[in-house]
């Protein structure tokens, strides 16, 4: 698909004096656009919110393709510590592949205090079995078929790719074994939020996740939204819970920008 200027990377800085800093990370094969409702209610609301666009995506998927998960993680790490530099220790959010490397960050030593709250939306921890050969098919099949746009709502569309290379496919793999196996290393404070009906993560990759961190956890069901939540039925409460979480956990910054 054409990927319009919303696809691009987004960010709210323009604040005096920020509550603190929020880092936002999309979900495979998909965009900022699928995060820009989340991002812009935030923003309203005080913080100075990154969300960047993760390698691989956005162009082609012949590009995304080419990459491995360490480009992701290094893309999104390297925004954390840039924000934390500026607000102290900030929040963190993610969405489905974005979830995954929202709690992967969590497992970093080096972000140790940097990061004071999380909040995980439909995160990805397991893939279908036939998903453990896609390195080894991928010579012989490159591409399958998308996985974007799971909304309830009527005539909402995510942008992202129509096809998923299979090469990218082992790569999320791999991410997601290497954060399933560390979760108990997440200590923060975590929001979440879970669709009932998900049509591209299994809600029990939250529950996973849930049982496997080790710092405290809220639960939020999403019972109207399929795997998108941001652009779907269950967004304001969504929007609303993360809100009200993220005043409560992450520590407010005396005179903004450091």
């Amino acid at each position: 698909m054409a990927f319009s200027e919303l696809s691009r990377p987004w960010r709210a800085r323009g604040h005096s004096n920020p509550r603190g800093g929020l880092l936002l990370c999309h979900g495979f094969t998909g965009c900022p656009q699928s995060m820009l409702p989340w991002a812009r209610d935030h923003a309203d609301r005080g913080w100075a919110v990154e969300l960047p666009l993760l390698p691989g995506h956005a162009t082609t998927w012949q590009d995304l393709e080419a990459r491995r998960w360490q480009d992701w993680y290094g893309h999104v790490r390297e925004a954390a510590l840039e924000l934390s530099e500026r607000h102290g220790p900030i929040a963190v959010g993610g969405l489905s592949m974005g979830g995954a490397l929202t709690l992967a960050l969590a497992q970093d030593p080096m972000l140790r205090g940097r990061l004071a709250a999380l909040v995980a939306v439909n995160p990805g921890m397991t893939l279908p079995a036939v998903a453990g050969a896609a390195g080894l098919l991928a010579p012989l099949v490159r591409t399958v078929d998308g996985i974007g746009s799971d909304v309830a709502r009527d005539g909402v569309v995510e942008e992202a790719y129509e096809r998923t290379p299979l090469r990218a496919v082992a790569q999320l793999r791999r991410l997601f074994s290497r954060t399933r196996r560390c979760l108990a290393d997440v200590q923060v404070p975590l929001l979440l939020a879970t669709s009932r009906a998900d049509h591209t993560v299994p809600p029990h990759d939250s529950d996973l996740v849930a049982a496997g961190v080790s710092g405290p956890v809220q639960r939020l069901s999403l019972p109207h939204s399929y795997h998108l939540a941001p652009l779907d039925h269950d967004a304001p409460r969504l929007f609303e819970t993360s809100a009200r979480f993220l005043a409560r956990h992450v520590p407010a910054t005396a005179g903004g920008a450091r």
